[in-house]
C-alpha cells in the first residue's frame, strides 16, 4: 500500500510540474531568444577582450520586456547589475555577459538563473552597441523622436542618449525548468539519499540484530517474555497463555522494545495470523487483534536502533541522546492507547448478530 502512495505522490508532482511548465511555455514567460537592452554605467578592461563593471535597466523596461506582472515585485525605478563581459574576439562585437543579480532583481530573472545552475548569476550572449544619432537629422526628426523610436522597438531603453554604450543581452533559454527540478532535486536526489541512508544503516542494524541473536541464544529474550507474560494474560484475557499467538506477540513487543522494528514486522504478522485462528468469524477484528494493533503501533521502545543509526549516518555528535525522550514518549503513548482501546471495548462491546460478529 505504501508503494502505491509513493507512486501517487510522484505522479502528482510530475503532473503539477508539467502543468506549470506548459503554462510558462505558452505565455513565453522567459522571452526565450529575445534580446534585452542593458545600459552601460561603467566597464573597465580586466584583460584581453574582457571587461568588468556595472549595467542597469529601468523598471519600465522590465515591464515592457517581461510584462507588468513580473516588474511588480521590483521596488526601485532602476535595477543595477554587476557585469562581466568577455568578447568572442578582438574584432567581434559579440560575447558572453554575466550578470550578478541584485536583491531587487525580478523573480523571472532569478528563476531563469536558477534553471541554468546558479540563482545568483544570469549568463547569456551579448552584443556591444553604441547608440549613434545620424550626423544630419531631417528637419522634421529630432533626437528625442529618434530615441523614442528605438525605445518603442525595444532595441534599447529610453534613457540611452546618443553616444551611450549598451549591451543587447539575450538571456539563456529556459524550458520545462520545474519538471527538471522535480526530476533532479526531487526523485533522483531522494533516491540517491535513500540508497546512501540504507547503506549507512547496514552496520548498525547488523550490530543490533547480532545482539538480538545473542540474547535469544542466551535465553534473555525468553526471560523477558516470561517477565511480561503475567501482564499479557491480563491485557489479552481472550488468548490462552500457552497459545502460539501469545509467544508471537511477546516476541514482537520485545523486538520493538529493543528498537528492532524490521525484526518485529514478521513477528507481528505471525501474531495476527495466530490470533485469527482464535477468531470465530474470519476477517472480523477481535478485541485481542485491536489491542495488539494498538500496542504494536505505540511500540514501547527502549533503544530506537533505527533512529540512532540514521542520526549517526547524518553526522549527529550524540546520536544516543534520544533514548530517554523516546522511551518516555512511547510509554505515554502505550498507556493512553491501551486505556482508550480498553475503554472502547468496555462501552462498545462486540455483539453477536445472526451468527456473525459486529464490532
Amino acid at each position: 500500500m505504501l508503494n502505491y502512495i509513493w507512486l501517487f505522490l510522484i505522479a502528482s508532482a510530475i503532473c503539477v510540474a508539467v502543468g506549470r511548465d506548459v503554462s510558462e511555455e505558452t505565455s513565453d514567460r522567459f522571452r526565450n531568444n529575445q534580446p534585452l537592452a542593458l545600459h552601460v554605467d561603467s566597464m573597465k578592461a580586466a584583460g584581453p577582450n574582457h571587461w568588468v563593471g556595472s549595467v542597469h535597466i529601468p523598471k519600465s523596461a522590465i515591464a515592457s520586456f517581461y510584462g507588468a506582472s513580473e516588474a511588480r515585485s521590483v521596488t526601485s525605478d532602476t535595477i543595477t547589475f554587476a557585469a562581466d563581459y568577455v568578447k568572442s574576439g578582438s574584432t567581434s562585437d559579440n560575447g558572453t555577459l554575466t550578470l550578478t543579480l541584485p536583491a531587487n532583481a525580478p523573480q523571472v530573472m532569478v528563476d531563469a538563473a536558477a534553471a541554468n545552475g546558479d540563482p545568483t548569476k544570469l549568463i547569456g550572449n551579448a552584443k556591444s552597441k553604441v547608440f549613434e544619432a545620424p550626423p544630419l537629422l531631417p528637419p522634421n526628426v529630432s533626437v528625442d523622436s529618434l530615441r523614442a523610436m528605438y525605445a518603442a522597438s525595444k532595441a534599447q531603453p529610453a534613457d540611452i542618449q546618443p553616444g551611450n554604450h549598451y549591451y543587447q543581452f539575450t538571456p539563456p533559454s529556459v524550458h520545462f525548468r520545474i519538471l527538471a527540478k522535480v526530476a533532479n532535486e526531487g526523485i533522483l536526489k531522494i533516491a540517491d539519499t535513500a540508497v546512501t541512508l540504507a547503506l549507512g544503516l547496514i552496520g548498525v542494524m547488523a550490530l543490533w540484530l547480532g545482539i538480538m541473536k545473542i540474547a535469544e541464544a542466551a535465553g534473555l529474550v525468553l526471560l523477558l517474555a516470561k517477565l511480561v507474560r503475567p501482564i499479557m494474560t491480563r491485557v489479552f484475557p481472550d488468548v490462552p497463555p500457552d497459545h502460539p499467538a501469545m509467544g508471537a506477540m511477546v516476541m514482537n513487543m520485545t523486538a520493538n522494545f529493543l528498537g528492532l522494528s524490521n525484526a518485529a514486522t514478521p513477528l507481528g504478522l505471525k501474531a495476527m495470523e495466530e490470533l485469527n485462528k482464535l477468531n470465530p468469524v474470519a476477517g472480523t477484528a477481535t478485541n485481542a487483534m485491536c489491542m495488539f494493533l494498538t500496542i504494536n503501533t505505540t511500540a514501547l521502545t527502549l533503544v530506537p536502533a533505527t533512529v540512532i543509526a540514521i542520526r549517526l549516518t547524518l553526522g549527529s555528535t550524540n546520536p544516543t541522546d534520544i533514548i530517554m525522550p523516546t522511551f518516555l514518549a512511547t510509554l505515554v503513548s502505550l498507556i493512553l492507547g491501551v486505556f482508550f482501546t480498553r475503554f472502547i471495548q468496555r462501552f462498545f462491546p462486540i455483539r453477536e448478530m445472526e451468527g456473525s460478529q459486529v464490532i
